[in-house]
């Protein structure tokens, strides 16, 4: 990493702590370098040229602009790892201590066992409830090679292709344990859209995008949704693992992700 890239990370780092723009002395002290407070001011020009720091006041220090915190937390954060949370707890303070959305949506295992043709109908039996459809062979061959997944897997299939009859049936089927922490952040988020805040609370995202990050694709410019799998210590399944589940996280981008990360897995 060179030398501008470390000042502006750092420039970074300072500022999602603090929330207040930072001079070349206070950097220079910050981060014990010898390189001198005219060069570190040279740099912060170079960045600001670039449109990765900002200037508030012409005489105070530099903040980060949203570009440069977008490009940030693309690199510091991994969503398409697994996030081991010791509890829910520990989630919903790192939620209020930190601004930030959380949704988790908890796996409950509801397989396609069959799919039988009955009449004019296709009776689709799953682990814990039946439905029916009307009869079409296309359809039936489609659900034949859906045979042993979970529902879930299922509505993300359905979505896919937009099979957008089957993702209504399945809606019923699917019985998700939703968890919300810090519903005030993703109110702050969408609020200037309706539509949007009960899409999201609805759960539907869950269906619709995949893990990963996502900014002005779903949500307003300087937010920041991270979609991805965690494993709650708290819960088991019933061979006595830690329960899976996905979690979707919803924050502006100058919030502390990496403390919100570290609470929930202390």
């Amino acid at each position: 990493m060179s030398k501008k890239d470390l000042l502006l990370c750092r420039v970074i780092v300072e500022y999602l702590q603090h929330k207040e723009p930072i001079g070349s002395e206070s950097l220079k002290t910050l981060m014990n370098t010898k390189i001198s407070s005219a060069t570190i001011r040279n740099y912060f020009k170079a960045l600001s040229d670039e449109g990765l720091l900002f200037q508030p006041h012409i005489s105070g220090g530099r903040i980060p602009t949203l570009s440069a915190l977008k490009a940030y937390w693309y690199r510091h954060i991994d969503a398409r790892s697994t996030i081991e949370a010791d509890s829910m707890e520990c989630i919903q303070k790192a939620c209020l201590a930190c601004d930030i959305f959380c949704v988790l949506s908890i796996e409950q295992s509801n397989k396609l066992v069959s799919v039988s043709h009955i009449d004019n109908k296709l009776l689709l039996d799953f682990e814990h409830i039946g439905i029916t459809l009307p009869f079409s062979s296309a359809l039936e061959r489609f659900l034949g090679e859906l045979k042993g997944l979970d529902v879930i897997d299922m509505r993300k299939i359905a979505y896919q292709v937009r099979a957008t009859a089957l993702l209504d049936a399945l809606q019923c089927v699917q019985s998700r344990n939703l968890q919300f922490f810090g519903v005030g952040a993703l109110a702050e988020a969408c609020k200037d859209d309706d539509g949007r805040f009960h899409h999201i609370i609805s759960g539907d995202m869950f269906d619709t995008l995949e893990n990963g990050m996502y900014c002005e694709e779903v949500l307003p410019s300087g937010y920041l949704a991270i979609m991805q799998e965690i494993r709650l210590k708290s819960h088991l399944d019933k061979k006595g693992m830690d329960k899976k589940a996905r979690m979707l996280c919803i924050g502006a981008l100058d919030r502390d992700f990496t403390q919100f990360y570290s609470c929930i897995q202390s």
